[in-house]
């Protein structure tokens, strides 16, 4: 009966040895889900140097040409209908107005709404650039470094940017328009804007010159 007590003991299996591959697997998966600490260690402190400066010197030149070549606009109108024209663009842009003068032809808004893939494909573009420009690997942000890795498209949207539109009346039918943008850094994403921007008001003034 003991003889039978202790075969039955083996039998169950208590001295078993533990399947290496199956214990190879499972350490794998916990590195997996803690993640690598020098990639979430690079990534932190790149989203540092983004959040204490997040413009570049190349880009700062960038934008600087590309307000002088397509930030500032003429039209053949007068002021009050240019005035105008550019509220109602910028509501159908679903932008924000926070400021409007017109006696000094003066408009802060927020930002327009870009489609959310195509805002996270240029955002993208921006952090790569940045980031060989500060002397890290161009896809440091493409790499999920585990569960409490940092989102930069989150961080990045969180800067508080905007537009100001400046009119200026040179003759009764006649006014200058100056638009710029604020807190946006990535000339690809300012391109983007003015585009977006500078075609809303060209549909608006085509749509008011029946209103003359």
């Amino acid at each position: 009966m003991i003889a039978a007590t202790g075969l039955s003991g083996c039998g169950m299996g208590l001295g078993r040895n533990p399947d290496m591959a199956e214990l190879m697997r499972s350490q794998e998966a916990m590195r997996a889900n803690m993640g690598d600490p020098e990639a979430m260690m690079a990534k932190a402190q790149l989203m540092q140097e983004v959040m204490n400066n997040p413009d570049l010197p190349a880009w700062h030149d960038q934008r600087e040409k590309m307000s002088m070549a397509i930030g500032d606009r003429q039209f053949e109108q007068n002021f009050e209908r240019v005035f105008d024209s550019m509220t109602v663009a910028l509501a159908s842009l679903g932008c924000r107005v926070n400021n409007m003068e017109r006696a000094s032809g003066y408009i802060t808004a927020s930002i327009p709404e870009l489609p959310p893939t195509q805002l996270e494909s240029l955002q993208q573009e921006g952090l790569r650039q940045y980031a060989v420009a500060k002397g890290y690997s161009a896809d440091i942000f493409d790499k999920k470094a585990g569960p409490y890795d940092i989102d930069p498209n989150a961080m990045m949207s969180r800067y508080m940017s905007g537009l100001t539109l400046s009119m200026v009346k040179q003759t009764p039918t006649l006014t200058k328009v100056k638009l710029r943008f604020d807190n946006v850094y990535y000339p690809g994403l300012v391109d983007q804007y003015y585009a977006v921007v500078w075609r809303a008001v060209d549909k608006q003034m085509f749509l008011d010159k029946g209103l003359d």
